[in-house]
């Protein structure tokens, strides 16, 4: 199940911490576990006079990672810390499979610098590479250098859209949307676009769609479908302004060719200008 084992990658910044309310919630939902991650970069010129700077920042990291345990644990979370040196995207990647995690969390933001690393171009290789889905939770705000840290907020998950585009593939989210409707007690829309190119008219729906509609349906969850015409991934994110949506759930491939939209390079599109939190899932 998508929420059994959730791998949270931090950075030690108030920011990369955004993701744990939206974790949090979802952990006192089910009876789930959290790995909460921090990878140690290793300097572009790895040498002698690097040891020393390395131990003090896996130390910092791994007393970082014990005391956001601690906290987890006094709520009731089963929680475990992992801290490793290496590269970024690799450690996130590596602890996901190790721990065997059914769901990676974390924000697309995280503090500049030498010793840290933007967590925004690491968010993008993880949810390209992932065979495991990706909820992605954009932060908007920078704290103030010195400022005390702000209590982590929870977006509530009322509205989920789920982009149809065509293929198959793209129902590969399917369980997924219906689990996190369960569990947040959310309604579903299910949204199909027709590109002008194409030989449909958006008024004569998507079998997709429909099949989409009737398992969530089944399933006893409220749900919607929508049918629009244009660009696929402006009409995802005007779609979610205009019902409110508050979690986009998308897959990573659909199919080519003239008639339809590729769906993994919507859905970088759509990473990087959505204000709501994204759930990435490759199909296979």
């Amino acid at each position: 199940m998508l929420l059994d084992r959730i791998l949270v990658p931090l950075d030690g910044s108030e920011v990369s911490e955004a993701i744990l309310g939206q974790v949090c919630r979802i952990l006192r939902l089910k009876d789930s576990e959290v790995t909460l991650v921090e990878a140690v970069p290793v300097p572009v010129q790895p040498g002698v006079e690097y040891a020393p700077m390395l131990m003090d920042l896996k130390a910092e990291a791994e007393k970082y990672i014990a005391a956001l345990k601690k906290q987890l644990e006094r709520e009731g979370v089963k929680a475990h810390g992992v801290v490793k040196v290496g590269s970024e995207a690799t450690t996130i990647l590596e602890a996901a499979k190790d721990h065997k995690a059914t769901l990676i969390a974390m924000s697309t933001h995280g503090r500049t610098g030498l010793s840290r690393f933007v967590l925004g171009s690491v968010a993008e290789k993880v949810s390209r590479a992932s065979e495991t889905p990706v909820l992605l939770v954009r932060s908007f705000k920078d704290p103030e250098v010195g400022a005390d840290r702000t209590p982590v907020q929870e977006i509530p998950f009322k509205k989920i859209l789920m982009p149809v585009d065509g293929s198959e593939k793209s129902l590969a989210v399917l369980p997924h949307v219906k689990e996190l409707a369960r569990a947040t007690q959310a309604s579903v829309l299910v949204l199909g676009v027709v590109e002008p190119t194409f030989e449909g008219k958006a008024g004569e729906g998507d079998p997709l769609v429909r099949i989409a509609v009737k398992d969530i349906a089944a399933a006893g969850i409220p749900v919607d479908p929508i049918i629009r015409l244009g660009d696929p991934a402006s009409e995802i994110l005007d779609a979610t302004k205009r019902h409110g949506v508050d979690l986009l759930v998308m897959s990573t491939h659909g199919r080519s060719g003239p008639s339809r939209w590729v769906m993994g390079s919507v859905t970088e599109k759509v990473l990087r200008a959505a204000t709501v939190p994204i759930l990435v899932v490759r199909s296979k």
